[in-house]
């Protein structure tokens, strides 16, 4: 966004301009990381695969006991996204992130279980899904697991696991690190869905392992039935399973999918990420 460009957020349905204080500090958000959130990419100011962030996002409201006819509908959700993209004068595709959180109220035990939201959107710099021309440098990090729990397939605010992978990550230069669940099996990554191949056949953790209940993953499984890929969804990965694999990716929302080249000794082919980003491509120009 070019400087002193003025950038807006809508809260609760009423847009303000960014810096404006709008929280006191007894946000539960703030207090105790008692909400979620979904992260959005939009192309032509059309929020891609809405139906599945808004199912997924009223899904983790009722898990977490949040008041789910308090959130609009999702047509009315899609306009405020699309009036902040033009009014944040974003050309290319953007980055939304849809933010729920319990209104203020109680410690631990809250007084209201009606929710606030919020939406922020920034420009990406591209249109339409790019594969990363350079293979990713994946490493791991096993010193916070994520335990499994009703919370773990959706993005919630506490997110300590993806924090402290996050500074391990840039403290040892990768491009990005595997986590590991209470099993010690690899489920996925700082921000991303983890994938790997194998004799043409398709691998993936199992929700059930603990990871996040992604949206492009679904879109890459979906992939894998219209061209007759096998795939099989695992209790999660071993290192020993990764180093033999012919293919490793990574996906998200926002990305696509990104190719790994190397973990460890071993390098990787790209050649079903490239699939993939060509079929996310031909969806966007079809409509989806």
């Amino acid at each position: 966004m070019p400087p002193g460009t003025k950038k807006y957020l809508v809260l609760n349905g009423h847009q303000y301009e960014c810096g404006r204080a709008l929280f006191s500090p007894e946000n539960r958000a703030f207090r105790y990381g008692d909400g979620l959130f979904e992260t959005i990419r939009c192309h032509k100011t059309e929020p891609l695969f809405f139906d599945d962030h808004y199912n997924r996002l009223v899904q983790g409201m009722s898990i977490m006991k949040m008041t789910v006819a308090g959130l609009p509908a999702p047509e009315i959700l899609k306009e405020h996204i699309e009036k902040l993209i033009v009014r944040n004068r974003i050309f290319n595709d953007a980055r939304v992130r849809l933010t729920v959180f319990r209104r203020d109220g109680g410690l631990y035990t809250p007084e209201t279980n009606s929710p606030a939201w919020l939406i922020e959107a920034t420009p990406l710099e591209n249109k339409g899904f790019r594969l990363n021309e350079e293979g990713l440098r994946i490493g791991t990090f096993d010193g916070f697991p994520k335990v499994w729990s009703l919370t773990a397939p959706f993005k919630i605010l506490s997110s300590t696991p993806y924090i402290l992978a996050g500074i391990y990550n840039k403290e040892n230069h990768y491009d990005d690190c595997l986590i590991m669940n209470q099993n010690k099996k690899w489920i996925e990554s700082i921000s991303s869905n983890l994938f790997w191949t194998k004799d043409n056949v398709l691998f993936t953790p199992a929700i059930s392992a603990g990871c996040v209940n992604g949206i492009m993953r679904k879109q890459i499984l979906k992939f894998a039935t219209l061209n007759d890929i096998p795939v099989k969804e695992t209790i999660g990965a071993t290192t020993k399973e990764l180093l033999e694999a012919d293919e490793i990716f990574l996906s998200n929302s926002i990305s696509g999918v990104k190719w790994v080249v190397a973990f460890e000794t071993k390098r990787y082919y790209n050649r079903m990420p490239k699939a993939i980003t060509r079929w996310l491509n031909e969806e966007l120009k079809h409509g989806g």
